[in-house]
């Protein structure tokens, strides 16, 4: 018997506002139920919020008509109904069953036959006028929310213009192995930026201290220096000048230095070498939307970090006297007429300028070494074809770790070990074994292995912040009726699509996390303290201990 229900209102999104166009359009759903099962409706709450007391007219959805789309929904949670048999809900003997009745099993044969054969089931009403009626007769929480979903869906249907969309998104903000220095360049950072400025726009969020640099006052890891800020990992200081003289301060790891452009630099140390590294984040991200994605098209990832699924291991090398020979011809080969003639006027820098330069950057030398029928000669492309991969990849070992005090000399700063008397096949610089990076994609169906990929040595994965996953509100709307565009940049498109997260939080299954190491967030999240689980098999303690106890898992 059910004695305490409990509900709740919720106004989900259903369209953006487009300032200027067009309000905001929520609808309005109605929870019910039994007490026992608040902890759904607290779920729910938790994502769609609280609309408040449904008697009161302030919260009166109706009244609203400018925010409310015109629909309503209703969600009754009755898991209790599983215990229902077929013949107290008047379906028929199957003596006095329809064709169809008998098919779908909506008639009984033992008077002792449960509903559905007691499985959690969902029956739902809804009409053009959009009310929407869905019994629950269960207690799983994501049904709850994929009812929700459901409505939405609906109401935009019924409302017109907008659209429920399954998707999934981040921005991404670009990141940058900067190596051992970092100079405000403007292919780099904006040069139109000004420290004066930045801390106008700050206030008093920051403490300017007197040698011409500002901390941030609620997180005092985070440092805005001037314009002309420099970093030199070797000397662990970043300079600038001010009042007629040069200022400096040490780099610590944890903190991040930020130029007034908004580009930020951190101190990173490698995964799995014992060396440090600047890392360069851009100021402008990208938002990246996946629309209208399936089940498993890969909303989730989209808003992922990609470090999981790197791996580190040794560079190796096949014959080193052999290898090194061929790396020596690459970095002495002539690459001044590598451009087609049409090409080649609109070089601002001499495309011949030495590999090893300081004025040609691993990036540069990457593009250099890959075929491109458009912008290179046959003969360059030829030329670059021929390189095998792993010795192109030595190169680009090389051009990371050059240091102009080698001069020519470099080779004498790559070695092998000498194993049973013969060279060994590990790779090392200055008597250091190099780390490789190395990309998982998938596995294969076959063996079980993992196709990997190496990947170039500078790389660095982007930063991310989630912005939706699973329940998105859009609209299109012409583009002259959206402000604040900037001037140009979208002239070539009629219309725009705006987007937004209908969720105040956001839910994912962990999937990778069944291969140990894979998931690393998702290992940390579940080892804290005050960790709800729930809807996982149960594990007995007898299968628990022997998880534990496997020293191939920890």
């Amino acid at each position: 018997t059910v004695e305490t229900m409990v509900s709740l209102m919720i106004r989900p999104l259903v369209q953006p506002e487009v300032p200027g166009f067009h309000p905001e359009k929520r609808l309005e759903v109605r929870f019910f139920v039994p007490g026992g099962c608040v902890a759904n409706i607290d779920f729910v709450e938790s994502i769609f919020g609280n609309a408040g007391d449904p008697h009161l007219p302030e919260n009166d959805a109706a009244l609203d008509t400018e925010h409310w789309t015109g629909t309503t929904g209703c969600v009754i949670l009755a898991p209790h109904l599983l215990t229902l048999r077929k013949k107290d809900l008047g379906l028929p003997h199957v003596s006095e069953a329809t064709e169809d009745q008998k098919a779908t099993g909506m008639c009984w044969s033992n008077e002792y036959e449960l509903y559905n054969s007691g499985k959690p089931f969902k029956i739902t009403c809804r009409d053009e006028r959009g009310i929407m009626v869905t019994l629950l007769a269960d207690n799983y929480f994501g049904y709850c929310k994929k009812e929700t979903k459901t409505q939405i869906g609906l109401s935009a249907n019924i409302f017109g213009l907008a659209e429920e969309e399954h998707a999934g998104g981040a921005i991404a903000y670009k990141a940058y192995n900067l190596g051992q220095h970092f100079y405000p360049e403007s292919r780099i950072v904006s040069d139109n930026h000004r420290f004066a400025e930045a801390i106008k726009v700050l206030g008093d969020t920051v403490d300017v201290h007197p040698e011409g640099y500002a901390t941030d006052k609620n997180y005092p890891t985070i440092h805005i220096l001037p314009e002309d800020m420099q970093i030199d990992l070797s000397k662990q200081r970043a300079t600038w000048h001010h009042g007629g003289g040069e200022k400096s301060i040490r780099i610590l790891p944890g903190h991040v230095y930020v130029h007034p452009s908004g580009y930020k630099v951190h101190l990173q140390k490698h995964p799995k070498a014992p060396t440090y590294r600047l890392i360069g984040v851009g100021a402008e991200g990208t938002y990246c939307h996946k629309p209208c994605t399936v089940s498993g098209g890969g909303k989730s990832e989209i808003s992922k970090s990609l470090n999981d699924a790197v791996i580190y291991g040794p560079i190796y090398i096949g014959d080193f006297e052999k290898d090194m020979n061929h790396v020596e011809e690459i970095i002495n080969h002539d690459y001044s007429d590598c451009f087609k003639p049409e090409h080649a006027k609109n070089q601002v820098r001499s495309p011949g300028r030495p590999i090893l330069g300081g004025d040609r950057s691993l990036g540069s030398v990457i593009k250099l070494l890959t075929p491109n029928e458009e912008q290179y000669t046959e003969d360059h492309n030829k030329f670059v074809s021929a390189i095998p991969n792993h010795i192109r990849a030595i190169v680009f070992v090389l051009k990371r770790f050059y240091r102009s005090e080698w001069g020519e000399e470099w080779r004498k700063h790559f070695s092998v070990d000498i194993v049973n008397g013969a060279d060994g096949h590990e790779l090392k610089v200055d008597g250091r074994a190099l780390v490789g990076s190395y990309l998982r994609v998938g596995l294969f169906k076959e063996s079980g292995h993992w196709r990997t990929y190496k990947l170039r040595q500078d790389f660095c994965s982007a930063d991310k912040v989630q912005m939706e996953d699973d329940i998105t509100a859009s609209v299109v709307v012409p583009r002259e009726q959206v402000s604040g565009l900037p001037p140009g940049e979208y002239d070539r498109h009629p219309c725009l699509k705006l987007s937004q997260n209908c969720e105040w939080r956001l839910f994912q299954r962990p999937d990778d996390a069944i291969h140990p190491g894979y998931d690393k967030q998702t290992e940390w999240d579940m080892s804290c303290d005050g960790l709800l689980s729930v809807n996982f098999k149960p594990i007995e303690k007898e299968e628990m201990e022997d998880i534990v106890e496997r020293i191939d898992l920890f």
